[in-house]
C-alpha cells in the first residue's frame, strides 16, 4: 500500500524535464561526433550511463530522504576518501588528476562529492543551525564544502573547484547569516584575489586574461572560446540544422562533446533553441523550488534549495564559459554535457528532488 502511494505521488515532471535534458544532450553529443572515427560512438556510451544513473536515481527516490540523511557524514567522508586516493592514485586526463580507473571503467570522484556535499549540508542546516547561523556554525559549514572543494582544487581542477562556491553560499542565505558577514566574507575574498593570482598556474592566467582580451592569442588560449562565439553567432535565429554545424562538424570547435556541447546545440537549432533548453532548465529549477516549498520540514525544504543552487550554479558557470565571460575552467553543462560521472552525479541530485516532492503527504 506504501508502494503505491508512492507511486502516485512521482513527481513525474521533474523527472521529464530531466529526461528531456538528457536526450538533447545525448542528440547533441552524436551530432558534434558523427565525423570523428571511433568518438563518434560516444553517444551510446552516454547511453549506457544514463541506464546506470537511472537506477542509481531509482535507487535514491525509493529510500526515504530521511534515511539518506542518516548515512549523509558517511557518505561525504566515502566521498573526501576518493578524492584523496585520486590526488595518489589518479589518472592524469587534460592536466587533471581527476580521474580514479577501475578495470575497464573510470570515475571522477569530484561529481559524486558535490552530491554528498549538497545532502550533508542540508542535514547540517536542519539539524544545527537554528534562527541566524553564529560564527561556529559558519566555520563548520565551511569545512564541510572546504574540504572536498579544497582537494578538488589540488588536483587541479580549479572549474569543478568553483562549482562548490553555489552550494556555501546557499547554505549561508538558508542559515540566516547575515548580511554584513555576507559583505564581509566578500571584501575578504577580493582582497585575497592579489594572492590567488600568484597562485594560478601560466595556463590558467592566459584563461583569464582572455576573458578581458578576447583576441588575446586566439589562435593559442582564446582558441576555444573564440570558436565557441562563432559557432554560436552562425546559428543564428533557428540554427543550420541537425548534423550540420560547420564548427562542430569541421571539428573546429574543440570539447564540443563535454564543455561546449551548448555551442553544437546554439549553432544547429539557433537562438530560440537554445532559449528551449534555458527553458527546460528553469523548469527544473522551478520544480525543485516547489519541492522545497511544499515539503512536510525543514530537511526536504534545505535539500532542494541547496541542489538547485548547485545545478543553477553550474548551468551559470557553464553558460558563461561558453559565451567567453569566465575562463575556460572545464565545467560541464549538467545533465547535457558527455560523462557518465557527471551524469550520474547530477540525476540523483534530481532524484533528491523527486524524493522529497513524492513524500510530502506520505508518512
Amino acid at each position: 500500500m506504501r508502494a503505491r502511494r508512492l507511486l502516485d505521488s512521482l513527481d513525474l515532471p521533474t523527472i521529464g524535464v530531466s529526461l528531456a535534458l538528457v536526450l538533447t544532450g545525448i542528440f547533441c553529443i552524436a551530432s558534434a561526433l558523427a565525423e570523428t572515427g571511433g568518438q563518434g560512438s560516444l553517444w551510446r556510451t552516454q547511453l549506457l550511463w544514463l541506464a546506470i544513473a537511472a537506477v542509481a536515481t531509482a535507487v535514491v527516490v525509493a529510500v526515504d530522504y530521511h534515511v539518506w540523511a542518516e548515512v549523509a557524514l558517511a557518505l561525504h567522508g566515502v566521498s573526501l576518501l576518493l578524492l584523496a586516493l585520486t590526488l595518489v592514485f589518479g589518472r592524469e586526463i587534460g592536466g587533471n588528476r581527476s580521474w580514479l580507473v577501475l578495470g575497464p571503467a573510470r570515475m571522477q570522484p569530484s561529481e559524486l562529492a558535490k552530491w554528498t556535499t549538497c545532502l550533508v549540508l542540508a542535514v547540517y542546516l536542519a539539524r544545527r543551525v537554528h534562527g541566524a547561523a553564529g560564527v561556529r556554525q559558519l566555520i563548520e559549514m565551511a569545512i564541510l564544502v572546504g574540504l572536498p572543494a579544497g582537494l578538488v582544487a589540488l588536483q587541479p581542477d580549479m572549474g569543478s573547484a568553483l562549482t562548490f562556491l553555489p552550494i556555501f553560499l546557499a547554505a549561508l542565505l538558508l542559515g540566516g547569516v547575515r548580511w554584513k558577514v555576507i559583505v564581509g566574507l566578500a571584501l575578504i575574498g577580493i582582497l585575497l584575489v592579489p594572492a590567488g593570482w600568484m597562485m594560478l598556474a601560466d595556463y590558467q592566467k592566459q584563461r583569464v586574461i582572455t576573458v578581458f582580451d578576447p583576441e588575446h592569442d586566439p589562435s593559442g588560449f582564446g582558441y576555444q572560446v573564440r570558436q565557441s562565439r562563432i559557432a554560436i553567432g552562425s546559428g543564428g535565429l533557428v540554427g543550420n540544422g541537425m548534423f550540420q554545424g560547420t564548427q562542430s562538424q569541421l571539428e573546429f570547435l574543440p570539447a564540443r562533446h563535454t564543455d561546449f556541447v551548448l555551442a553544437v546545440f546554439a549553432e544547429q537549432f539557433g537562438f530560440l533553441g537554445v532559449l528551449g533548453v534555458l527553458a527546460l532548465f528553469y523548469y527544473l529549477f522551478h520544480r525543485g523550488i516547489v519541492a522545497a516549498r511544499s515539503s512536510q520540514d525543514r530537511l526536504g525544504t534545505f535539500i532542494c534549495m541547496v541542489v538547485v543552487a548547485w545545478l543553477a550554479g553550474q548551468v551559470a558557470l557553464n553558460i558563461g564559459v561558453v559565451l567567453g565571460r569566465f575562463p575556460t575552467i572545464g565545467v560541464p553543462l549538467p545533465l547535457m554535457s558527455y560523462g557518465g560521472s557527471s551524469l550520474l552525479a547530477t540525476l540523483c541530485c534530481v532524484g533528491l528532488i523527486v524524493n522529497v516532492r513524492t513524500r510530502r503527504f506520505v508518512n
